[in-house]
């Protein structure tokens, strides 16, 4: 079916400045050219077995716990989310490791020439989420993987991962509005998109979503075929330190380490996947949720960094996001001076995160984020969040930011960071220097 590598590798380094490179061409929604360049690697895609998850928000915090369990249970799990936060390698993970860089040059080096070959063809080059996508199906056949947990860049049907024919499960997280510049400007339209990665006579689960969406939703799983789960809802909840304890279903006293009111929600909708998956030819049994569930490992999404000043970082950057962090900033930081850190991309609905989070905090500092063609100026962030917190400053590095936000804090304060993924490496280098 594929015939044997014929150039030498490319290094790490050359690797990184091939996909660098094809970055600069930026997004375009579509399946043509991806199924080209899966049709060039002898579309690999559908010889394995893929779960699939779309949503906007929660979508790798449920994949994080799915893959902890599916190790415990003995799969050999692949994993494939993006964009990368903290390591460009991350994106690319099996049982919870990274690529190595030896591999990353390898496998670039074949989608490489796979890219070369449709471009001497007269076609467009590839994308960037198209490369890593095409790259990530090859990378989990070749290693023979039991299971591949695919994540949506943004929609469902037009998104480059979408390019399989056949899922075991599609899972749907909590939908609400963003990237409405591609996606449409209503609920119902969002989710319609989100709902295209459901294949015909496939199996679908979904988050407990708006009535709007649902609609949408349900109407699509039944053209389609599909049979479709709703997850239930978790309850008592109890909010711990360094742990939250929860109940779902029959399961009682499960844990787990994310914090954050958002993240049982999610390990909810994970445990459903599972099940589901369970009625299929997996073997996991409720000791390997219970167990994979409380050993989930999840950088970057509501992640305490520090306990003097207390200090968290997360992702969230839209409007359902605020909600969750807007919950998570009072049970988390309660009777406490909060300063916030916030950097996000021009295209996000920022106005309304900042009216749904500014008033909890004593002063906002806002930034912009590094090296993204994407970012909003700081300035520009500073002058909307003024519109909803009276002390806010705008800080042209992350440097400053940080120490401007430590020194305001002092030891007893807190400082909660959020916004773009894009930036919280730039954030979690400098705190992990020596301004703690």
């Amino acid at each position: 079916m594929l015939h044997n590598e014929r150039t030498e590798n490319m290094d790490y380094q050359t690797a990184r400045e091939f996909i660098n490179n094809v970055s600069k061409k930026g997004s375009i929604l579509g399946l043509e050219s991806i199924k080209r360049l899966m049709d060039k690697l002898g579309n690999v895609q559908d010889e394995l077995k893929v779960v699939h998850i779309a949503g906007t928000n929660g979508k790798g915090s449920t994949l994080a716990y799915m893959l902890s369990v599916l190790k415990v249970a003995g799969y050999k799990t692949g994993r494939y989310n993006s964009p990368a936060v903290f390591d460009c390698l991350e994106v690319f993970s099996i049982n919870g490791e990274n690529i190595s860089r030896d591999d990353y040059a390898k496998y670039m080096t074949i989608i490489k020439e796979k890219c070369d070959e449709i471009v001497n063809e007269g076609f467009e080059m590839p994308t960037y989420f198209e490369v890593e996508t095409a790259f990530a199906y090859k990378y989990f056949y070749d290693k023979k993987c039991d299971v591949v947990l695919i994540e949506t860049g943004m929609g469902g049907d037009y998104d480059a991962t979408n390019v399989v024919n056949n899922t075991i499960l599609s899972i749907l997280s909590s939908i609400s509005m963003d990237h409405m510049q591609f996606l449409g400007n209503t609920i119902e339209e969002i989710a319609y998109h989100k709902s295209g990665i459901i294949k015909n006579g496939s199996r679908v689960i979904t988050a407990i979503q708006d009535e709007r969406a649902m609609n949408v939703i349900r109407k699509t799983a039944e053209e389609k075929n599909a049979e479709i789960y709703v997850m239930k809802e978790p309850y008592n909840i109890r909010y711990e330190e360094n742990r939250t304890l929860f109940d779902y279903d029959e399961m009682k006293d499960l844990e787990t380490p994310l914090r954050g009111t958002f993240q049982v929600i999610n390990a909810g909708l994970a445990i459903s996947a599972l099940r589901i998956l369970g009625k299929t030819s997996f073997n996991i049994t409720d000791n390997n949720i219970r167990t994979g569930i409380k050993n989930t490992i999840w950088h970057g999404r509501f992640e305490k960094l520090s306990d003097a000043p207390l200090i968290y970082l997360d992702g969230g950057h839209n409007p359902g996001a605020a909600e969750y962090i807007r919950k998570s900033i009072e049970i988390y930081f309660t009777n406490r001076k909060i300063v916030y850190i916030i950097g996000v991309l021009a295209d996000k609905d920022y106005d309304t995160v900042l009216r749904k989070t500014a008033d909890l905090a004593s002063s906002i500092i806002t930034v912009t984020p590094p090296k993204n063609s994407r970012a909003l100026s700081g300035d520009d962030l500073r002058k909307t969040a003024l519109k909803y917190n009276s002390n806010v400053l705008y800080e042209e590095n992350i440097t400053d930011a940080v120490k401007t936000a430590v020194k305001t804090a002092g030891n007893d304060g807190g400082i909660m960071i959020f916004g773009s993924l894009s930036y919280l490496s730039e954030i979690e280098k400098t705190l992990r220097g020596d301004l703690l």
